[in-house]
C-alpha cells in the first residue's frame, strides 16, 4: 500500500467527523448486523478469542440471532476494545489487551467474517489500548507502555497503515513531569486541526498520573501535558478516561472516577477545566466509561451504579445531567457504539457481570433511554443476547464476554 505524506494525516484530519458517534439520517436505515468481540478467557487465563456476528437487522425475523463466530487466538487472555465504529471499508482493528496483540479483520462480508492478520509491533512500546481511523484509512492507537528503561515507562501514540503495518510512534514522556507513569489510555482526533487529545489511566492497580495530553497529528509531537484538576476531599481526577472531541474545536473528557473536565485552546494554549463531578453517595458514582455523543447529549455508561446517564453538553462549560436509566445489578455498563442510521445503541458489560450484549433506543429529543426489547435470544423475556451459550458457530462450547462492540451493514 503506497503510503501517504506524513502532513496528510493532520491535514486529512479535518474530514473525521466532529461528532462521530452522531447517527447519520435514519433516511439511510438500520444497520442489518452487530459485531461483537469476545473471548473465554482473562487476564490470568488463556482462553479463546473470537468475533461473533450478530442479526442486526430490527426487521429481520431473526432479530439477535448469532450469525457466525471465528476464532482468532486461542491463547487470547482479554479482548477489548475496537474501533468505535465500524469503518466503510468493513476493516475493523481489535485489540486482546492482557494479551498483547492487535488484529485486523476483515467483516466486508458480514456472514464469513475474516482475519486480515496481526497488527505489528510497536519498537519498545506495549499493549495498545485504542483507536481512531484518519480520512487516508490509517489508524492512531495508544500505546499503554514504553521503553521499561525509561523511569516511569510512559506509553504513547502509534500509527498503523491500513494493512496494519506499523508507520511511526510519539512517546507521552515529559520532562515537565519526570518519572510519571504516563499510561495512555484513549485519544480524540480534534477535527479541523493538527492535534489530539490524549488521557492516562492504568488497566490494573497500579498508580498512575492523573493527566491529559495534547499532541500534534501530523507528526505524533507532544505538546503538552496537563494535570487533571484536583479538588480537596474528592477523587474525581482519578483515572483520566475517556475523551471526545466537540464540534467548537473543544474536547470533553471523563474520569473513571466520574469527574467531567472541558479541555480548550488547543491550537495555543491548551487549558483544562473542571465542569461537573458525580457524587459517590449510594448508588456510587464510579466506573464512567465509554461515551457516545449524539447531537448535545452524551451518554455514560457508569458501571458501579449501575445506570447509564444522559448529560447534555449543549454548552459544555456547563454540562448537566437529564436522564437516568437503571439496570439491573447484574450488568456493569461499560461500552457504547452508535448505529449511524437509527436511534440506537449497542451496549456491553465492562466484564464484571453477565456475558451479554443489549441495544438501546435513545431518544434525541428528550434524551431518554428504553431498551430494545426485540433484540434478544429466541424465548427469552428480557432483552439482550447471551454469552453464555451452550455452543458457537465456531465449534466454541461456553461462556465468552464480549467487550468492543458495533454495528454494521
Amino acid at each position: 500500500m503506497m503510503r501517504v505524506p506524513v502532513i496528510s494525516a493532520g491535514l486529512l484530519a479535518v474530514l473525521l467527523v466532529a461528532c462521530r458517534d452522531a447517527p447519520k439520517s435514519a433516511a439511510s436505515g438500520p444497520s442489518r448486523h452487530i459485531y461483537a468481540w469476545a473471548g473465554t478467557g482473562n487476564a490470568t487465563a488463556p482462553g479463546l478469542d473470537m468475533m461473533t456476528v450478530l442479526d442486526g437487522d430490527p426487521s429481520s425475523a431473526h432479530y439477535g440471532a448469532v450469525l457466525a463466530a471465528i476464532t482468532v487466538d486461542s491463547n487470547g487472555r482479554m479482548p477489548h476494545h475496537t474501533e468505535f465504529s465500524m469503518p466503510a471499508t468493513g476493516f475493523l482493528f481489535a485489540n486482546d489487551y492482557s494479551g498483547d496483540k492487535s488484529f485486523l479483520f476483515d467483516l466486508s462480508v458480514p456472514t464469513a467474517p475474516r482475519l486480515v492478520g496481526r497488527l505489528a509491533s510497536v519498537p519498545h512500546g506495549r499493549k495498545l489500548h485504542s483507536f481512531a481511523r484518519l480520512a487516508n484509512g490509517h489508524v492512531i492507537a495508544t500505546v499503554q507502555f514504553g521503553d521499561s528503561t525509561v523511569p516511569g515507562a510512559p506509553g504513547g501514540l502509534a500509527e498503523f497503515d491500513g494493512d496494519g503495518k506499523f508507520v511511526r510512534v510519539g512517546w507521552s514522556r515529559d520532562s515537565a513531569f519526570p518519572d510519571a507513569r504516563i499510561r495512555t489510555y484513549a485519544l480524540a482526533l480534534v477535527p479541523g486541526s493538527d492535534r489530539i487529545v490524549t488521557t492516562s489511566a492504568p488497566m490494573d492497580t497500579e498508580i498512575t498520573a492523573n493527566v491529559v495530553q495534547v499532541w500534534r497529528l501530523s507528526d505524533l509531537t507532544l505538546l503538552k501535558t496537563l494535570a487533571v484538576p484536583a479538588v480537596a476531599g474528592d477523587s474525581a481526577h482519578f483515572f483520566p478516561f475517556e475523551v471526545r472531541a466537540l464540534a467548537d474545536g473543544s474536547v470533553f473528557m471523563n474520569s473513571y472516577s466520574c469527574g467531567f473536565f472541558h479541555i480548550t485552546g488547543l491550537a495555543d494554549a491548551p487549558k483544562i477545566e473542571r465542569v461537573m463531578a458525580m457524587s459517590e453517595a449510594k448508588p456510587r458514582n464510579f466506573g464512567c466509561s465509554v461515551p457516545v455523543i449524539i447531537g448535545h447529549y452524551m451518554v455514560m455508561p457508569i458501571a458501579y451504579a449501575h445506570r447509564y446517564a444522559t448529560i447534555d453538553i449543549a454548552d459544555p462549560a456547563h454540562p448537566k445531567e437529564v436522564a437516568s436509566f437503571p439496570t439491573d445489578t447484574t450488568f456493569f455498563p461499560h461500552w457504547a457504539s452508535v448505529d449511524p442510521g437509527s436511534d440506537r445503541i449497542v451496549v456491553t458489560d465492562q466484564g464484571d457481570g453477565q456475558p451479554v450484549v443489549k441495544v438501546f433506543h435513545f431518544d434525541a429529543a428528550t434524551g431518554q433511554l428504553s431498551w430494545d426489547a426485540t433484540f434478544k435470544d429466541s424465548g427469552a423475556t428480557s432483552p439482550g443476547v447471551s454469552y453464555m451459550r451452550a455452543s458457537w458457530p465456531n465449534g466454541v462450547k461456553g461462556m465468552a464476554m464480549p467487550h468492543g462492540a458495533v454495528f454494521g451493514p
